[in-house]
């Protein structure tokens, strides 16, 4: 084994102040010293503060550039979305991972990614961003939160230290730092007692399955890798429960929980099949933010929130199907009809 003095560091404190003027020499070759020569080893840099602070403020800056680079693309609003899924997306996840970054810092960063993707998708600023990235509601979108993903990455990294087969690692005690909001160890602790309960319940059916149609994986007799997995997908179901808590609680733009209508899942083959202006009329309709009568008194926009036509409240629901004059005039009854009319030009022209 040959030693590289280029490819190593050296920093010498002395009662917790760091020492500048010091040489070090190995084989008549000078070591750099990690002051003037930083060290990036596994993804992350070395520095001579030994902190994280200023490699967070970069991945700030770099998040802002690259989300503004994405925005001047010229490409329309369901590409930027998905450059960011696709793209941006895994390149934060792994130093969200490796350095202590604070989870209030994680939710600051996606406060700034749910405001383009707003904008992107053709949404106003009050839409939820609850509406982005739920799984379980009435609608949902294949984008992936930043805050979900940098707890199931921080989840991981812990189970991969506990369950490393080098004693060493596992009895090192290593710490990992998330700040006060959210404690990555007592998340997969909870995530763990979860299983575990699970697993004394034991495996139950719904509805009129009968016993030995549903087969689940028992966290107690799951291999190393299998049981990581499980937390992980624990931890989003976690974060998907509170996701769905704070929605209940959303009079207007949380009705759309106490519907009783099959789910609806887009993958990014419907995205691509569908207009820009359509795919920001479905989800302002779902979650109530479109311009009705009602919503524009709300906003102070107009004095009155009466129907134009029959006078009486114009919510979301009355405007669509509800208003008694429209019924009459059939106007619903047109617009019906055009959709029809679409589908008999579709399946006609398949025909010929």
């Amino acid at each position: 084994m040959k030693f590289k003095p280029r490819k190593s560091r050296y920093l010498v404190l002395r009662k917790g102040k760091i020492l500048p003027h010091v040489d070090l020499k190995i084989q008549g070759e000078d070591i750099p010293r990690i002051i003037d020569n930083p060290i990036k080893c596994l993804g992350k840099w070395f520095d001579a503060t030994l902190k994280d602070k200023e490699a967070i403020n970069q991945l700030q800056v770099s998040l802002s550039q690259n989300l503004k680079t994405i925005d001047k693309t010229g490409l329309p609003g369901k590409f930027k979305v998905w450059i960011y899924q696709h793209s941006l997306l895994p390149r934060l996840s792994w130093p969200l991972m490796l350095y202590e970054v604070p989870t209030s810092t994680a939710e600051s960063l996606e406060r700034q990614i749910n405001k383009h993707i707003r904008k992107w998708f053709g949404l106003p600023q009050c839409f939820t961003s609850l509406g982005l990235y739920t799984a379980t509601g009435e609608l949902q979108l294949p984008v992936s939160s930043l805050v979900e993903e940098f707890k199931v990455s921080k989840a991981r990294l812990l189970m991969t230290l506990k369950d490393s087969p080098d004693e060493c690692i596992r009895g090192a005690g290593i710490e990992l730092r998330t700040g006060r909001k959210w404690s990555v160890s007592q998340a997969v602790e909870s995530a763990e007692s979860r299983l575990r309960h699970a697993d004394i319940v034991g495996t139950t059916t719904v509805g009129h399955l009968g016993l030995g149609v549903v087969e689940r994986k028992r966290y107690s007799t799951s291999s190393r890798q299998d049981r990581r997995s499980m937390i992980q997908a624990e931890i989003r179901k976690g974060e998907e429960e509170r996701r769905m808590a704070q929605l209940v609680q959303m009079g207007s733009q949380g009705a759309s929980t106490k519907w009783n209508l099959p789910e609806r899942k887009l993958n990014w083959s419907d995205i691509w099949q569908m207009e820009p202006v359509r795919i920001s009329f479905l989800l302002r309709s779902v979650y109530d933010v479109l311009p009705t009568p009602g919503n524009l008194h709300r906003w102070k926009l107009i004095d009155d929130p009466s129907c134009t036509l029959c006078g009486k409240r114009g919510t979301l629901e009355h405007v669509l199907i509800s208003c008694s004059i429209a019924l009459s005039q059939g106007r619903y009854r047109w617009r019906h009809d055009r959709v029809l009319r679409q589908l008999a030009d579709t399946i006609e022209r398949e025909r010929k």
